[in-house]
């Protein structure tokens, strides 16, 4: 029998399903045993669920002590967006994100535990990249499983996996860069955006202004020493800021991957240097003593959220680009998205990287930096409104998506986006 396997990001997901406790056992086929009976009693509810996506999924909750052939937790669920009104006798489960082998098969379900043997005896093994990970291991079933004693059903089985040797730089955005040229101005134009105090501390004669937000933060930059060099370059001015393991070891790898326009400068607990892609967008590695520290999101009175849902890279070859960014980060490239406008490249947390090709197909002379998250689109426009901020564009609908777009002090472009359903 022959499986086909591929390596795929998962995005952080929800499930809605019932659960059992599960003792592993030769006595009964798959067919037979407690877990296909939770099918049995599972599927005839599904309508019941709200919020529901596509796909079902059969979750393998192991304990971090795990021994083989021991209970473990078993999840018949299906997909959702959100979390609402949950039926009686079910439980509601998120799960993060990350790597995973997923190994297809055809056939009755009997023989799945081929497909189990393959992974573990053979595809894991003589994998000289990947090593088993942490995550959820799961069965995920769609409309090409036809049932159990069908030989033609098609299933997938998804493994948690992990880069045997770790990259220096990983796939998240640790801040965005606004470049402005009066700081205090610009602060307090965020600052009111988004209903938050003015941290006098942070304007002490240096060139940044920087919010802790939760997931990715934001720097506002003046550029004022940067601007006092004659050979230094507006061009040149980072937008996005990757999380760095270590600086030294993101400085070698990176040399090898990209244009680096100079050497790691330190600077105590922090070190960072430039570097750019294949189309010129200029970004930074840094490492800091607390990159990895999480933030609460603040509680203001502004129904603009201080959070960061999206960064923008704008681009004109989307299917190189994505290719680009995705080996630079050790990440697998979806070719059917690739061949989309807007690509999104998988983070472990924070805000979305968005490789974005509409700007150029539309020849539009203008570039939107990120997104600001809100729960109201309608009453974040009526408060920046209220505010006498200047609008780029009104309140756009599609579908799920809201948005309107703003002009900061220095005509930076600012999107506010409300995504119905999203996970946060």
């Amino acid at each position: 029998m022959s499986f086909k396997t591929r390596i795929v990001w998962k995005e952080p997901f929800k499930v809605v399903g019932q659960k059992i406790r599960f003792t592993p056992s030769q006595l009964s086929p798959p067919s037979e045993n407690e877990i296909s009976l939770l099918w049995q009693r599972f599927n005839p509810r599904g309508s019941e669920i709200r919020h529901y996506i596509g796909g079902s999924y059969g979750l393998c909750v192991f304990g971090p002590d795990m021994e083989p052939g021991k209970p473990f937790d078993y999840i018949a669920a299906a997909g959702v967006s959100a979390f609402e009104d949950i039926p009686g006798g079910m439980t509601a489960e998120s799960f993060p994100g990350g790597l995973y082998c997923v190994v297809q098969r055809r056939g009755p379900i009997d023989e799945i535990g081929k497909a189990f043997g393959y992974y573990r005896e053979d595809w894991l093994p003589n994998s000289p990249e990947y090593e088993c990970g942490h995550g959820v291991e799961f069965e995920y079933y769609d409309e090409r499983y036809k049932g159990n004693d069908n030989p033609d059903s098609v299933m997938e089985l998804w493994f948690p996996i992990r880069r045997k040797k770790q990259l220096p730089i990983e796939n998240r955005v640790a801040s965005l860069f606004v470049h402005v040229t009066d700081l205090r101005r610009a602060a307090e134009w965020y600052n009111r955006l988004l209903g938050l105090p003015l941290r006098e501390e942070r304007l002490n004669g240096g060139p940044v202004y920087w919010y802790d937000f939760p997931g990715t933060g934001l720097i506002l930059d003046s550029d004022i020493f940067n601007r006092a060099n004659p050979e230094w370059s507006e061009k040149n001015s980072p937008r996005i800021m990757f999380a760095a393991s270590g600086i030294d070891e993101a400085y070698s790898y990176l040399k090898e991957k990209a244009n680096v326009l100079f050497e790691p400068e330190r600077h105590g607990s922090m070190a960072y240097f430039n570097f750019s892609d294949p189309e010129g967008n200029v970004q930074m590695a840094c490492w800091a003593e607390d990159s990895g520290e999480n933030h609460e999101l603040p509680i203001t009175e502004s129904p603009v959220q201080a959070r960061i849902s999206g960064a923008f890279i704008d681009v004109m070859d989307m299917k190189s680009t994505a290719a680009w960014y995705t080996d630079l980060l050790g990440l697998p490239l979806d070719e059917r998205i690739a061949e989309q406008t807007v690509y999104t490249v998988p983070v472990t947390k924070g805000a979305s990287l968005l490789l974005d090709q509409n700007r150029y197909l539309k020849q539009e002379p203008f570039s939107v930096l990120f997104m600001f998250n809100t729960d109201n689109i309608q009453a974040s426009y009526d408060y920046a409104a209220t505010c006498g901020m200047e609008f780029h564009c009104e309140i756009e609908r599609h579908g799920e998506v809201s948005f309107f777009i703003l002009k900061d002090p220095d005509e930076n472009l600012i999107m506010v986006c409300q995504m119905q359903g999203s996970a946060q």
